[in-house]
């Protein structure tokens, strides 16, 4: 193996990215539409195979590919991090591709050969690429999955979770931020809602990860909303930082505004908008400015309905201000 070997595959996976940035995948829309060539699925039904798809992909991306980058990037000598990539990657991979993610297992196929002889720098190189597209796939198959079938689970007694829900935004609104506003500003756009925000970031609390963060912009990514967190928004990056992170917040004690980044689950930049319930603490990235934050409640509630029920296309453009 040489440095050209582990270059190409590097291009190779980037060019897979770059094809799916903007648009969604087809062959994540031949699963969602039932055309997949192979129709894997017992009798004649396909959607156990889209939820099943759905969850390994999540799960191959955050807690197979991130933890092996990590590892990767401590160079610690007592690891085989190729190794550890043949052990873990191809139940994943062989799975998903025949499930309809032929690509991903092509390019996990290509990746392990190489990164068997490759210097930590190229593991680097090559974990990074494979961990940036699963993100970018499982975003597209996180947007389109039929999150409204929700409405046919809903607890019983639905007046009391909405009076809870109601304690708990009152609550949140009470909430004070403990942390002072930095210099340090950033802008959020969502497109085609026409609102933009500023931000300040927490660059005396997180150093590494906000100077992670800035390297990486301006970028535009998919907005999307999560299914249990509460009333927060979230996008995956195209970053693929280890950053260490020495401050974290609970989120349901977390002010409207704050922002967060989450490593571990997809590089996911979070906006919170309203009141969360959650219990996990996240790392803190910085706040949305006071005079701005009105403006989020609406945008959260059009990514809500965006990503449950209507799928329409919401884009976020995080830039320098």
């Amino acid at each position: 193996m040489s440095a050209s070997d582990v270059q190409a595959v590097v291009a190779m996976i980037d060019a897979e990215t770059a094809a799916i940035l903007n648009q969604e995948p087809e062959e994540a829309r031949k699963l969602r539409e039932g055309r997949l060539d192979d129709k894997a699925g017992a009798y004649g039904q396909y959607f156990g195979t889209w939820d099943i798809a759905a969850g390994m992909l999540r799960d191959c991306s955050m807690y197979a590919l991130y933890p092996l980058l990590r590892l990767a990037r401590q160079q610690r000598s007592d690891l085989n991090i190729a190794a550890m990539a043949d052990e873990m990657l191809p139940p994943y991979t062989n799975y998903l591709g025949y499930s309809g993610f032929p690509t991903l297992e092509r390019l996990g196929d290509a990746l392990r050969p190489v990164l068997r002889e490759a210097t930590p720098e190229e593991a680097d190189a090559l974990l990074s690429a494979y961990l940036r597209y699963a993100n970018r796939l499982y975003c597209w198959v996180y947007h389109y999955f039929p999150w409204n079938l929700g409405e046919n689970f809903r607890y019983p007694d639905d007046a009391g979770s909405r009076a809870a829900d109601a304690d708990a935004a009152r609550a949140a609104a009470a909430i004070v931020d403990g942390f002072s506003p930095s210099d340090t500003f950033i802008t959020l756009s969502w497109q085609p809602l026409g609102v933009s925000v500023r931000a300040w970031l927490a660059v005396n609390q997180n150093p590494e990860l906000c100077r992670d963060l800035l390297e990486a912009l301006p970028f535009t990514v998919l907005q999307e909303h999560p299914m249990v967190t509460g009333e927060s928004m979230f996008a995956w990056t195209p970053l693929t930082t280890t950053a260490p992170v020495h401050v974290t917040e609970e989120i349901r004690f977390a002010p409207l505004g704050r922002l967060r980044f989450s490593q571990r689950t997809g590089q996911k930049l979070v906006v919170q908008y309203g009141a969360t319930k959650e219990t996990i603490r996240a790392p803190l990235l910085g706040g949305v400015v006071a005079e701005d934050k009105a403006k989020l409640p609406a945008v959260g509630r059009a990514v809500w309905d965006a990503t449950y029920a209507s799928k329409e296309l919401i884009w976020l453009t995080v830039a320098r201000a």
